[in-house]
């Protein structure tokens, strides 16, 4: 027992400097690392699987406090894309936490596939970025800044949905549709998606485990953000300003690995 804890914290710590370093929640790494140390089922066979989603939104949202901190702290965080995109996310968790728990079968399945193909396409645009790299950094904040507030909703509202359909913290979405549809430079994306996720997470959290508490309890929940969160926020920080210090180039290199690493769990590869 003492075993799953020490893994539980270390997950932390490598959630925490990734969600830090690229601007994620930490929950595609959270999730998948609970189901290997604790299992699927627990002892009376009752699928886990919400549980770990709700402790893993808590955790969302108390590393990306230390990140934003960090990217603010390199002016970073872009506040006229934030506010329309958090927004937009907050309407998405609502929808996203209250349909995850009817969501099931061939919907889910395709919802999943869908996620993972756009995350390849990222992968592959950033690819094209790494070769392209003078010519492809994105727009200028001030042109950033004046698109329409339709198109940072695009953003926003699916952000929000994917985090409370699949409790993800959002950036993983967050992030390349930044790049894609508003077309902000990645370290921008990076932070101002980690300031989304600060912005949103409590909310969907509460959300989860309160439909947790109402389906079951929320006491694992709370020994699970325990081991998890402490480490998870000290990394977190670091992570925050390997993003500014790191080469841009390193720091793509690592987002597209997570990107093919995500589309590889969407489509059940791993």
């Amino acid at each position: 027992m003492e075993l799953q804890y020490i893994w539980l914290i270390v997950t932390g710590l490598v959630a925490g400097l990734l969600g830090g370093l690229l601007g994620i929640g930490g929950s595609c790494i959270m999730i998948p690392a609970m189901v290997l140390i604790l299992g699927t089922y627990n002892a009376a066979g009752v699928d886990q699987i919400h549980q770990y989603m709700a402790a893993a939104m808590i955790v969302n949202f108390l590393l990306a406090l230390p990140s934003v901190v960090a990217h603010a702290r390199n002016k970073a965080v872009w506040p006229r894309v934030l506010a329309p995109l958090a927004g937009g996310a907050l309407v998405g968790i609502i929808i996203g936490v209250q349909t995850s728990y009817l969501l099931g079968g061939d919907a889910a399945k395709y919802l999943r596939w869908g996620l993972g193909v756009f995350f390849l396409y990222v992968a592959g645009q950033n690819a094209w970025r790494l070769r392209h790299a003078r010519r492809a950094e994105g727009l200028p904040r001030e042109q950033v800044e004046a698109t329409p507030v339709w198109r940072k909703l695009a953003v926003g509202v699916p952000m929000g949905l994917s985090a409370g359909l699949l409790g993800l913290g959002g950036g993983t979405l967050a992030v390349p549709a930044q790049q894609t549809i508003l077309r902000m430079p990645l370290r921008n994306s990076i932070a101002t998606s980690s300031a989304t996720i600060a912005a949103i997470a409590w909310f969907g959290a509460i959300l989860k485990n309160v439909q947790l508490g109402a389906n079951g309890t929320v006491g694992r929940s709370v020994v699970l953000v325990a081991c998890l969160a402490p480490p998870a926020m000290i990394m977190a920080y670091f992570g925050g300003h390997l993003t500014h210090k790191l080469p841009l180039r390193v720091v793509r290199l690592l987002f597209m690995t997570l990107m093919i690493a995500s589309a590889a769990k969407m489509f059940g590869w791993v």
